[in-house]
């Protein structure tokens, strides 16, 4: 019996714009996870610069503790990116958004957006609709353990408003399926920015924490699973680009999901905030030049610069 999906099964490829493929360089993984991870200021620095000039469309970047909101946030990411900045003023980046855990009601988590946008040159800013359970580890019992992340409506609002107010696109973080369903109700009613874009976690057995195989959350690194989401943003009115991030993927070979977005006209989104395998310690240039070389195995251009610019709409 056919279902929806075999039309994105069956598709040739085709595409209507080069490969962006962006360098999220950091995250909440640690370099027990891989002594590569970038920690310290000049570490995140010195990665940023590395990746950009290695031909990244853009680059995604933690500050130094997700625990930090507002102007501390902003403060104690200027003292990695002033050392970016300095060498490529016009460096595309954006930032994280903070921990939900220590925000108050009023708060959006995205209080240091605006200080970096007019101090930084950050033009998009990240929206991530929805409350996940990330898992981290297991207890002596075997219960596994772990804690909750996202933002619920209210929070979403704030921040759809917020980037709506600075004329900024958004970043939908889509963890799972209902993210989408949320993002899609402020993407048909006119309220996301030109330049917006998709974000599809596929999310493998180790998830966004974890340092075993416990993943919790998010559909698996397949092309079911990208199929399933190409199908659903079928339905929406504006037609934003979209991504593939592939998280915690374990000893899993990637490269088939990665190569068929790139067929298929996706975005990559690669590096180390992503990437988790025991057996396995690659740089975050060493995940990007991966990702470059599949798509000119594909025979897809590979996004300049001010290409990638364009299509975040950034002036």
């Amino acid at each position: 019996m056919a279902t929806a999906l075999d039309k994105f099964a069956d598709a040739k490829p085709s595409w209507d714009y080069p490969v962006i493929i962006e360098s999220h360089i950091n995250g909440v993984r640690s370099k027990e996870m891989n002594p590569n991870t970038p920690i310290s200021y000049e570490e995140i620095a010195d990665d940023a610069i590395r990746c950009w000039e290695a031909g990244a469309g853009a680059i995604h970047a933690h500050n130094t503790s997700f625990d930090l909101l507002e102007n501390d946030a902003y403060k104690d990411y200027m003292r990695s990116w002033d050392k970016v900045l300095e060498k490529h003023p016009n460096i595309t980046w954006y930032p994280t958004t903070c921990n939900n855990l220590r925000l108050l009601p009023e708060q959006s988590g995205l209080g240091h957006v605006p200080m970096l946008r007019s101090g930084a040159n950050v033009k998009i800013a990240c929206v991530d609709t929805g409350i996940s359970l990330f898992s981290s580890h297991t207890d002596e019992e075997g219960y596994i353990r772990g804690r909750e992340y996202g933002f619920n409506y209210d929070r979403v609002a704030s921040q759809v408003k917020m980037c709506n107010e600075l004329d900024m696109p958004m970043i939908f973080g889509i963890y799972e399926p209902g993210y989408a369903r949320l993002a899609m109700h402020y993407v048909n009613q006119g309220m996301s920015r030109q330049g917006s874009m998709w974000d599809f976690y596929l999310i493998g057995d180790y998830g966004l924490t974890a340092l075993e195989p416990i993943g919790t959350c998010g559909m698996k690194p397949t092309l079911e699973s990208l199929y399933y989401y190409l199908d659903m943003i079928e339905e929406a009115k504006v037609k934003h680009p979209w991504y593939i991030s592939i998280w915690g993927q374990g000893a899993l070979d990637d490269t088939t999901v990665l190569r068929r977005a790139i067929e298929l006209g996706g975005h990559i989104k690669t590096g180390l905030e992503l990437f988790y395998d025991p057996a396995r310690n690659p740089t975050n240039l060493e995940l990007l030049q991966q990702a470059q070389e599949i798509a000119k195995d594909v025979g897809r251009p590979i996004a300049t610069h001010d290409e990638a610019r364009a299509l975040y709409s950034i002036r």
